[in-house]
């Protein structure tokens, strides 16, 4: 798996959140319908950009146990947030970029597996995914930020 290592100062995602697990996807597809139902560009017109985040946080223990799912847009800090959303911290960290491009969402899946069977020395403080849109307006990349040990960092860095 190759990947790239970045330092990320903290910033807040704000959108819609459910407690979810990686051994019961459909959680996930109900939150992706949930978010795409509701509009939530409207509650934030603060946005900082329309990339799309799915935030990886409050663990109960590795990737094999509960957490919290958050879809949503980065916000500027100390912005007030429409009590219909969810806000989140995502901590300052060290990251490994791993970018998943083709067909979606199968892309993203197969990039988490390879991210599951990996040796990162993952911290599990807070993940995400930026999803963009190509020039076409068809989706494009999707930027994978996995929280690391710093000592964990490649040399290409």
């Amino acid at each position: 798996m190759d990947y790239e290592t970045a330092f990320r100062p903290g910033f807040m995602v704000a959108g819609v959140s459910a407690r979810v697990r990686n051994d019961r996807p459909e959680g996930f597809a109900e939150l992706w319908q949930e978010f795409k139902e509701a509009e939530i560009q409207a509650d934030l017109p603060q946005r900082q950009s329309d990339e799309v985040y799915s935030l990886y946080t409050d663990y109960e223990s590795d990737h094999t146990g509960e957490f919290t799912l958050l879809i949503g847009y980065a916000v500027a800090d100390g912005v007030p947030v429409s009590e219909d959303l969810d806000a989140y911290d995502v901590p300052a960290a060290h990251y490994a970029v791993i970018r998943a491009e083709g067909p979606m969402p199968q892309a993203v899946i197969e990039a988490w597996q390879a991210i599951w069977a990996s040796d990162l020395q993952r911290t599990y403080t807070g993940d995400f995914d930026i999803y963009r849109q190509g020039t076409d307006g068809a989706p494009g990349p999707v930027d994978i930020h996995v929280a690391i040990n710093p000592d964990d960092e490649n040399d290409d860095a």
